[in-house]
């Protein structure tokens, strides 16, 4: 995933992993292009996927019921966004963690390390993208189940379950 509009990096370098292993029928793809990705399938073909037969590989613009999909998936590779991030966390799912470097002092990058940092994720810095770099990174964790179950359950560790309740508490102690 690459966001609402989609990220070009992302979807070249997902695009190349999956023309690689498709046919090894050992992952299941769910790949949200984003409203700028609607080539993905077209750049899919070209490298070899036959997309109608190709019982593994799910192509969307967006998707909509993201906690379903989340609760289903071993790993997830996207952007480092604050919101996308907590649900992760909140599911305890690993992830390889890819920043844009688009945003405002860096942001995405800053949040990745917090749980890189924690070996809650992965990191692949957008400079340093292929899909040569993703494919590597993705076996290595699809290999290691014990390191794949690692890294979500750190994860999970960094989640804020409450979060509506420390809010309110902290309401209610300015109000007293």
């Amino acid at each position: 995933m690459g966001g609402s509009l989609g990220a070009r990096a992302i979807n070249e370098a997902v695009t190349d992993v999956v023309s690689k292993i498709w046919k090894d029928n050992t992952c299941n793809f769910l790949i949200a292009t984003g409203q700028y990705g609607l080539w993905v399938p077209d750049l899919m073909k070209e490298k070899g996927v036959d997309l109608e037969n190709a019982e593994n590989i799910e192509i969307r613009e967006y998707i909509n019921d993201m906690a379903r999909c989340l609760s289903a998936s071993d790993l997830v590779i996207c952007r480092a966004g604050a919101s996308s991030l907590s649900e992760f966390q909140a599911l305890g799912k690993a992830s390889i963690l890819i920043p844009s470097p688009n945003v405002t002092e860096n942001h995405q990058y800053h949040n990745a390390m917090a749980l890189v940092n924690n070996n809650a994720a992965v990191i692949i810095e957008e400079k340093d993208l292929s899909g040569d770099r993703l494919l590597e990174e993705i076996n290595k964790l699809i290999n290691d189940k014990n390191k794949l179950n690692e890294i979500g359950y750190n994860a999970k560790k960094m989640a804020t379950l409450n979060a509506k309740e420390q809010i309110t508490d902290i309401v209610l102690g300015l109000i007293k």
